[in-house]
């Protein structure tokens, strides 16, 4: 009899005991997060160094307050319960999957709700947290339960004016939230829309800052494409520009103080209290919002007067084609196709020139002298 065999006798006597002690001791059915170690030892190992395990450093046996969230089974009658966000937190009671093995006595849901059981900071008066929660439920089933609301079109209060976790609340009006159904690849899974906390944040691990699964902006260039732009590659014929925005990533701006709305707070917002940091304000030296507002228009001002009559020569160069299509000879149209691929990616990209502004400005100096020499041709 070889090694692996003898293994695997052992585990199965170790998970048929399992299953018959927790039966007998455990009417609730939960199994404690050991139970999961055996086939999921990796996920085990890692989640034991996450902040998730370190919630509380012994048991507790006060199941108020702050143990819905900061512990596992508090919503039972046992004595004792987990003191840590523990596998069962997230994946419901699996005393019946660790006995037997049973894929479909356990949850294994991506699901948002799931987070924002806990991460949903603020409730409305007189609402309590959420200890009748169990995985695979919809918070919206919870009778009672009334989340702060947050306008996508106003800013969200300070995090030091409230419990520091308003993420689910934010995530709910956010274009993640939103995003259609349809299939995206992030870190080498598959997704369906909506784009949920999991696919961003590691529950098991916190190796990453945040938990995230990945370095943050090789994380959000799984699904957008402004990372090219500010690392200043993709347009043909324009030599490499890297912004000095890539020194922030992305979350330094569209994150600032733990927006999960990942909304731009604009210097110039009419809403933005004035206690509340603006994106710019964590990296530009000049303090005053005023004047920070001022440098913001400027470098808008800079790229609409490089951009927009390159618009209106576009809009020439068309009719006359539509015209005429033969007015042109090869070579000027490769030249046309190769200028407005260019300056789609700036349209793409949004941000009117803030990802990388010399990026910008060199695409469209360059479809300017590309745009004369067409128009001279077809005068």
């Amino acid at each position: 009899m070889n090694k692996t065999t003898i293994k695997i006798i052992f585990l199965s006597i170790f998970l048929v005991a399992l299953h018959v002690i927790s039966a007998e001791n455990n009417p609730s059915g939960y199994a404690g997060s050991t139970a999961c170690q055996p086939c999921h030892e990796e996920q085990y190992n890692s989640w034991k160094t996450s902040k998730h395990a370190a919630e509380f450093k012994t048991e507790q046996k006060d199941t108020q307050t702050c143990n819905a969230c900061h512990a596992t089974r508090s919503n039972t009658d046992q004595e004792k319960m987990e003191g840590n966000v523990g596998c069962e937190a997230c994946h419901g009671a699996g005393e019946e999957h660790a006995g037997k093995g049973d894929k479909t006595k356990i949850v294994s849901d991506r699901s948002a709700d799931i987070c924002g059981r806990c991460h949903n900071g603020n409730r409305s008066e007189n609402t309590s947290w959420t200890e009748e929660y169990k995985p695979g439920m919809k918070l919206a089933d919870i009778k009672g339960l009334k989340l702060m609301p947050v306008a996508p079109d106003k800013l969200v209060p300070s995090v030091k004016d409230i419990h520091p976790s308003l993420t689910y609340n934010m995530w709910l009006v956010s274009g993640h939230a939103k995003t259609p159904e349809r299939t995206i690849e992030i870190n080498g899974k598959k997704w369906e829309g909506p784009v949920t906390c999991a696919a961003c944040h590691n529950p098991h691990n916190s190796s990453n800052r945040a938990q995230l699964v990945m370095d943050p902006m090789e994380l959000c260039k799984s699904c957008h494409f402004q990372g090219e732009v500010l690392k200043g590659f993709g347009a043909k014929g324009i030599e490499e520009t890297r912004s000095l925005h890539t020194a922030a990533a992305c979350i330094a701006c569209h994150m600032t103080e733990k927006n999960h709305l990942m909304k731009m707070f604009r210097p110039d917002d009419p809403n933005l209290a004035e206690d509340r940091l603006d994106s710019c304000s964590d990296c530009h030296e000049i303090k005053d919002r005023k004047m920070r507002t001022a440098q913001l228009h400027d470098m808008e001002a800079w790229y609409r007067e490089a951009f927009d009559p390159l618009q209106e020569d576009l809009k020439m160069i068309d009719n006359k084609l539509k015209a005429n299509p033969d007015i042109l000879n090869a070579g000027l149209k490769a030249k046309l196709a190769d200028a407005r691929n260019n300056l789609s990616i700036i349209i793409k990209d949004g941000s009117n020139g803030v990802h990388n502004l010399d990026y910008a400005l060199e695409i469209m100096s360059q479809a300017k002298r590309d745009f004369k020499v067409i128009k001279e041709a077809i005068k």
